[in-house]
């Protein structure tokens, strides 16, 4: 939202899920989502006296090499801290967090503005954690209660906390698209919102411009000026829900403050289905939670070798392999942020431009393939609700299409109808596509007599279109079409019937 008047002001927290076999501090299963409730729990997870807890070495891996991909520092020693307070879903009375020591620190993650400029946005901390357990509200005969689903507690949680440097909803939302894309390009999360593997909650406040001043990670006043407090919002379920909620709550404060109300710290939920942002509690800050050391865990000596192990699982990042589709292939900046959002998608893309070069030049074959995956591929599996990979669209067979589409052996109608056939009757693509090109060879063999037929048999358009009436043309490349199974160039039958019309 731009105001002449206020800055906006935006930090974000995001938790993640981490993909591991088993909980944070116990060994039972992490996969709880649709399995009964309280059926994945322990004496750890449910909190019960006498139960201690042992970290995972997994999960802590996947918090460095998250810090890694965001060019953090990582800490030598890992130290675990007690988060206190009381509510149902944490059993404890406490969190298993990291409060002045986190794990990974001072990082930062490029983004592209809505100008299309690269935005540095820096990251305070990447932490590890335990997550709550999961409330179930009901309504039975007119008496609300709830019920709790312990699955959840315990499972692994990475928290990101960037530095106060967002400036807007749109960078907001970018930002946690872009962490979105990393945790799964690295196999660190399957991030689906829907399912709380991933929650965003934006720290926002507004400024008035001129009269504050970002220093050394914080927001101070200049002069005597009194700094406008932060609103939390939590219960985001999507990232498009990121940017509306931000968006809402900016004009909701600004509203506040034009009418000369003094704002006040505070926690607010995001009402996806009315679309505004709701009072839940005054904030705590970080002494209401009381924090001290875990002492039930010691410290863990993080090594220079264990770093360099963890680092090898390193992959090319969506950032990365844009900018190299850029260069690579001179690819467009659409045509490569399409590409590269989803990692299964962008390794399919590069195996399928392998292929097709070897029978044209790289940038054609990169672009050829691009204009496939992106259009008509795309748009069948939206239609069929199939994913794009080897097994529903073998690689070697869309290529032999888009070669034969690009030697005007098959046109773009019939090229899609094939590919649309083989998935809807489960047929060999391959197979299709080869008895197409033989019937269109033998077609194209006898185009003229085609084309002599269609003039013989359709007097009435030919005269017609003899006597000025020249859209009739269009009629009679359809009947040649036709009888070529859609395997004619049309251009090529245009020319030809307009030679011999006027000839």
């Amino acid at each position: 939202m731009e105001n002449s008047k206020y800055d906006v002001i935006i930090g974000l927290e995001i938790h993640v899920q981490s993909n591991t076999k088993s909980k944070m501090f116990c060994s039972c299963p992490t996969h709880y989502f649709e399995q009964e409730p309280n059926t994945h729990v322990c004496p750890t997870c449910l909190g019960l006296p006498g139960a201690l807890p042992v970290p995972n070495k997994r999960a802590i891996e996947l918090c460095i090499l998250l810090g890694l991909a965001l060019h953090c520092d990582i800490d030598d020693e890992i130290h675990f801290d007690r988060k206190h307070y009381f509510y149902p879903d944490l059993p404890k009375g406490y969190q298993i967090s990291q409060y002045k020591r986190p794990i990974c620190s001072d990082g930062f993650l490029e983004i592209k503005d809505s100008d299309g400029e690269k935005y540095s946005v820096g990251i305070e901390r990447i932490h590890q954690e335990e997550d709550v357990a999961k409330l179930l509200h009901y309504n039975q005969d007119g008496t609300a209660y709830s019920l709790i689903d312990y699955n959840k507690s315990g499972v692994p949680l990475i928290e990101i906390v960037t530095k106060p440097e967002i400036r807007s909803a749109y960078q907001a939302r970018k930002f946690a698209e872009m962490v979105r894309q990393i945790v799964r390009y690295l196999n660190i999360s399957d991030a689906d919102m829907e399912k709380g593997q991933m929650r965003c909650e934006p720290n926002i406040s507004v400024q008035e411009k001129g009269k504050w001043k970002y220093l050394d990670g914080k927001i101070l006043p200049i002069g005597n000026y009194k700094l406008n407090p932060k609103t939390e919002i939590k219960n985001i379920g999507s990232i498009s829900a990121v940017e509306k909620s931000i968006e809402y709550e900016v004009k909701r404060m600004v509203d506040e403050l034009e009418k000369g109300k003094t704002l006040i710290q505070q926690t607010r939920g995001w009402n996806a289905d009315k679309g505004v942002t709701e009072f839940q509690r005054s904030k705590e800050t970080a002494d209401d939670y009381r924090y001290m050391p875990e002492p039930d865990i010691p410290i863990i000596d993080i090594s220079i070798d264990d770093v360099k192990r963890v680092s090898n699982e390193l992959v090319e990042l969506p950032n990365e392999k844009e900018e190299r589709y850029k260069k690579e292939y001179q690819l467009s900046d659409y045509d490569c942020s399409v590409l590269v959002a989803d990692k299964d998608i962008s390794i399919y893309f590069e195996e399928l431009v392998t292929l097709l070069s070897s029978s044209m030049p790289i940038q054609k074959a990169a672009k050829s393939a691009s204009n496939w995956i992106t259009g008509t591929v795309f748009a069948i599996s939206n239609d069929r609700k199939i994913k794009i990979n080897e097994k529903n669209i073998p690689k070697s067979s869309l290529a032999l299409l888009i070669t034969e589409f690009e030697k005007k052996t098959l046109t773009r109608n019939k090229a899609e109808s094939l590919l649309r056939e083989s998935i809807q009757n489960n047929k060999d693509l391959k197979e299709l596509i080869e008895k197409t090109v033989s019937e269109s060879n033998i077609a194209l063999n006898n185009i003229d007599s085609i084309i002599d037929e269609v003039i013989n048999s359709n007097s009435k358009a030919v005269n017609d279109y003899k006597s000025g009436k020249e859209a009739t043309i269009g009629f009679l490349i359809g009947q040649v079409m036709q009888k070529t199974k859609g395997s004619a160039d049309p251009n090529k039958v245009k020319s030809i019937l307009i030679k011999k019309l006027n000839g």
